[in-house]
This record gives C-alpha cells, structure tokens and sequence, in this order.
C-alpha cells in the first residue's frame, strides 16, 4: 500500500467532517429549502467516517507489531479527548448550570458512567442526554470496531471473505430490530472499509466496484435505506481515486493539518454548537453570529485542545511503543 494510495484518505476525511459539522449548523440555524437539503446531506459524513476508519485500521494493524501497541495508539488517540468532552459537559450540567438545568434521570441507572464506559449506544436510554451528549455516539461504535480488529484482521484476510461479511453485516442489519448493542450495526460500514483496503491489496479494484454497483441496483429500486446507497458510492469514489494526488505544495500543506485537525474538529464543534443552543435561550442568535461562534469557536478549542492534550498523549504514547 503505498504513500499516493492512502493521500486520498485524508481529503475524505476533511470532507467526512465538514459534513458533519454542515448538518449540525444547518439543524440549528433552522435552515429549508434546497440549502437544507444539501446541509443535511452532510449527515452521511458520519458513514464515510466509519469507511475510512475501517481502511485505515486494517492499515494500522498491520504496521504494528502486537495487538497491544495497536490498542494503545487506538485508545489513547481517540480517548483523551473524549473524556475531555464528558468531563466538560459534567462541569457544565452538574456544576456551572445547576439550579438551571435539571440532568434528566437515566433510566439505567447508569448516569455519566454510560459514557466512561462507552455505553451510550450499547444501553438504551429514554432520554437523548444519555444518549448522544456533543454528539458523540460515533465513539462507541469506533472503539467497538478497535476492540475486534485483531480477530477481523486474522480471519477477514482476503477480499472475498470482506464482501461476504459485508454482505453478512447488511442482512443483521436488516433484521435488527433491538435498540441495544448498536454499535454493532455500524460494522457494516467498517467492513467496507476492509473491504477497500484488501481489494487494494489484491488488486481486486474493479471487481469490487462492480459488486459495489450490482449491491446498489436492488437498494435503488426498493428505494431502501439511503445510507447504504451512498455508502457503497463512497466505496467506489475511494477506489476510483486510490491514486489521485495533489502536487501543489501550499494546498498539500493545508490538506495534511486539516487532516491533522479534523477528529479534533469533530468532537469540538458539536459542543460549540450546544453553547450555541444554551446561548439562544436567553438571547437569540442570528444565522451570521452562528457562523462565527462556530468557525472561530471551534478553530480556537480545536488548536488548544490539539496542543495542550492531544500532541503531548501522542508523543507520550509515541515514547512508550518504541520503548516495548
């Protein structure tokens, strides 16, 4: 797997992200018509998301040399922040807002505890708060994806086994009807990342195009989930530009730290956005003001949290793998 092939992935993960982060500011600045439309298709940004990790984690495993040193760059690169996230919203919600805002009983019983143990999506709630606070469900369904690597790497070894699991994946899905566990559904779209990178590996490109494209014709014509649709076009736009490279130097530069940037993004501008919403219960926000909290509020966070948690883990963690 060379350099050029893997350079498009970080062009769609910038997009993955914008995406999400146009779905959300189209949600709260009340947006209809044809822009939202186009905002909210920003929402199959998440699915991408979970393609382009599925690639990427059958990559990075296989650069490492025991389970353990996978697990460890894994956790603590998605982790760290994480829990700054849940930390922030329990000083938020328990400290900083009491006596405004009541934190709804889960009826788990679990409280903040779902989201330290990465139980938001695997317990159902009858509140949302439970559920996806800032926007992190996506989380779970990640690490649940991390936690199996291993066992998919050594039986999930060659292209035709990942379209038969992908294929698998889709027909649980299909009869799924449980609301817990869910961060097993989302292996679907996991899949098609290993799927990608195996057909990369055996050179078995434009056969799985072709399967991408046959999967897509009973889906079209039932008019079934749409997220399938796009998620099998997103496999084939991944395939189609393996190659595709961009030598210009100042744009290569601003693609590698956007790419740098964009998990940090994805987190933080969600709580940017739940400021926003606490912010227009008192005084109401124009669409503008929204715009800028969010660019220069999520710019700002994002940098500071990058610099000050993120870089400092990685070097740490960095330190210790090579130390194994």
């Amino acid at each position: 797997m060379n350099q050029t092939q893997i350079y498009s992935f970080k062009i769609f993960k910038i997009l993955s992200c914008f995406g999400v982060v146009l779905v959300h500011y189209g949600q709260i600045t009340h947006l209809n018509g044809s822009i939202k439309i186009l905002t909210d298709f920003g929402a199959y940004g998440v699915y991408m998301f979970f393609i382009i990790s599925g690639f990427l984690g059958y990559l990075s495993f296989s650069h490492s040399h025991s389970c353990r040193q996978y697990y460890l760059k894994r956790i603590f690169r998605i982790l760290p922040l994480y829990y700054t996230v849940i930390i922030y919203n329990i000083i938020l919600y328990e400290l900083l807002l009491s006596g405004r805002f009541e934190v709804p009983t889960d009826s788990s019983h679990l409280g903040w505890l779902r989201y330290f143990l990465l139980l938001s999506q695997a317990i159902p709630s009858s509140d949302n708060f439970w559920v996806n606070l800032s926007a992190t469900w996506t989380i779970s369904h990640f690490m649940f994806f991390y936690l199996l690597m291993p066992l998919l790497f050594k039986y999930v070894n060659t292209c035709y086994k990942a379209l038969i699991l992908q294929l698998c994946c889709f027909i649980l899905n299909y009869f799924w009807n449980s609301n817990y566990f869910l961060p097993l559904t989302s292996l679907y779209y996991f899949i098609i990342g290993i799927s990608i990178y195996l057909a990369l590996k055996e050179h078995k490109e434009n056969f799985v195009i072709a399967i991408s494209c046959l999967m897509n014709i009973p889906l079209l014509l039932f008019n079934y989930a749409p997220e399938y649709v796009y998620s099998n076009i997103f496999m084939i736009l991944i395939i189609v530009s393996r190659n595709f490279y961009i030598t210009s130097q100042p744009i290569d530069k601003l693609i590698r730290l956007l790419d740098e940037y964009s998990f940090t993004v994805y987190l933080v501008h969600a709580v940017i956005i739940e400021a926003m919403v606490l912010m227009n219960d008192t005084c109401s926000l124009s669409p503008l003001q929204i715009s800028i909290i969010l660019i220069v509020g999520t710019a700002i966070i994002s940098i500071l949290l990058h610099h000050l948690i993120e870089k400092p883990i990685s070097k740490y963690i960095q330190h210790k793998i090579n130390a194994l």
